[in-house]
């Protein structure tokens, strides 16, 4: 099956018309989100405060993920995907309408910034799991793994895109009006989102509010049982926590005060980031491939890595101190998009369909540690120097990657089987060529194996 994924073509997902608008709703929302990334720690430096604020704010957008995570997932699991997607994204715009209102009338101050990002955070808590559940219920088996990836190949275009325009809005028509484009460009997320249409997927009578906690155990049992999912969200925990703060809180901080390039000059290495990641989701796309055990592990090691090497020859004079730090985080991105998609499609195919919204879910709580990360990245780098926090956080996610592959025999030999997204199939993945399976040692089995 993955011969016919690959004689499909990288782009054989956006043949369909679902999946399109999906994706083109996805690159509006993501072209605004990697602005706002550019935007938001400059704005709260231009208000007068430092980088334990950027950390903050950072940790205000993510920790909605901790509180509301798991229940999204449930949220996903139990109710109509599409209607979930449209009140988020016209929420989004209220909010960055309301946000940019604020910020044009001078009435903004730090606690709007805090109470923004929580919304916002609090909103893509519910949104991510639905959309990711959606790819799988739209696209046929033997292209999740590529509509997953190209999804990411989006975010990564729009990080390219997103990041340069908001770096270069920032200096040409001022913070303020960079606002005001950002609710402008959301626009066409909620209009895209507005057109989808999607048959409803399988859902449990039970979806009272007393059904919830007993539903949420489910998940977790399930996901905890299963000894690949739980080493991927173990290694995600190190991932988001010790290397994602580097694009919200360190590259800001190095471009100002390191390189002393601005705003412009950060939107740049984001924009590279996004060329990594944009090559390598599309190398993944056409690919699919299926050992995605032993490469996460892999990219993890290497991701931490490149953060290391980035710091460090940052402290090369100019101009090497600026051309060979660029060139790091541009294959720091390359490391990331292949984690983002190659951690999705394994979780997505090892768990039932009627509930993969709650095991996707799972990274919303390690992406919501994000915000711990970034709290204690702002921290550090006010305490030691932004450099020598780079090459701790860098140097952690090293460690972890290389520490969980050894520690997890199952993960290394995991591989994607294409089947697992066929309606009706149990349990996804691949244990030296057969289908893996929660180890009943562990706990009781909460979905019959597939037949």
């Amino acid at each position: 099956m993955a011969e016919v994924a690959a004689r499909a073509g990288m782009f054989a997902p956006l043949r369909h018309g679902t999946y399109r608008l999906l994706w083109i709703g996805q690159s509006s929302h993501a072209f605004a989100l990697w602005m706002e990334q550019i935007a938001r720690p400059f704005l709260v430096l231009a208000i007068g405060y430092g980088a334990a604020e950027v950390g903050i704010a950072l940790a205000w957008r993510t920790v909605p993920q901790l509180v509301f995570g798991l229940f999204a997932g449930v949220i996903s699991d139990w109710f109509d995907r599409r209607t979930i997607l449209v009140v988020t994204k016209i929420n989004v715009l209220i909010l960055s309408i309301a946000f940019a209102a604020l910020l044009i009338s001078g009435r903004l101050e730090l606690w709007h910034v805090y109470a923004f990002q929580f919304l916002r955070g609090t909103l893509m808590a519910f949104e991510q799991p639905a959309r990711q559940s959606m790819i799988a219920q739209i696209l046929p088996p033997q292209q999740v793994v590529g509509g997953v990836a190209l999804m990411s190949a989006t975010q990564n275009v729009m990080r390219i895109v997103g990041s340069a325009v908001g770096g270069v809005a920032i200096e040409v028509i001022g913070i303020n009006n960079t606002f005001v484009l950002l609710a402008v460009v959301y626009i066409g997320a909620v209009v895209t989102t507005l057109m989808l249409r999607v048959a409803t997927h399988e859902r449990p009578a039970d979806t009272s509010m007393k059904a919830v906690i007993p539903a949420l155990i489910e998940g977790g049992r399930y996901a905890w049982g299963h000894t690949t999912i739980r080493a991927i969200l173990l290694m995600s925990f190190v991932y988001f926590t010790f290397g994602m703060s580097y694009t919200q809180v360190f590259v800001p901080l190095f471009a100002e005060d390191v390189m002393g390039i601005g705003a412009g000059g950060a939107g740049l290495m984001v924009s590279l980031t996004g060329v990594g990641a944009l090559v390598s989701a599309l190398v993944v796309a056409s690919k699919q491939p299926r050992r995605v055990g032993l490469a996460l592990p892999l990219i993890v090691w290497t991701f931490g890595a490149m953060l290391v090497a980035f710091a460090v020859t940052s402290y090369l004079p100019r101009p090497l101190g600026l051309i060979i730090p660029f060139i790091f985080i541009t294959l720091t991105g390359a490391t990331q998009t292949m984690f983002f998609s190659l951690s999705n499609a394994a979780m997505l195919s090892s768990a039932p369909a009627e509930m993969r919204g709650r095991v996707i879910s799972l990274l919303s709580l390690d992406r919501g540690v994000m915000s711990l990360g970034g709290m204690g990245a702002g921290f550090l780098a006010e305490v030691q120097g932004v450099q020598i926090a780079q090459i701790v956080y860098g140097g952690i996610c090293v460690i972890g990657g290389l520490g969980i592959a050894l520690l997890y025999k199952e993960l290394r030999t995991m591989e994607i089987d294409p089947d697992a997204f066929e309606p009706g199939h149990g349990h996804g993945g691949r244990r030296g060529g057969a289908v893996i399976a929660p180890r009943p040692v562990a706990v009781e089995p909460v979905a019959p194996p597939s037949t």
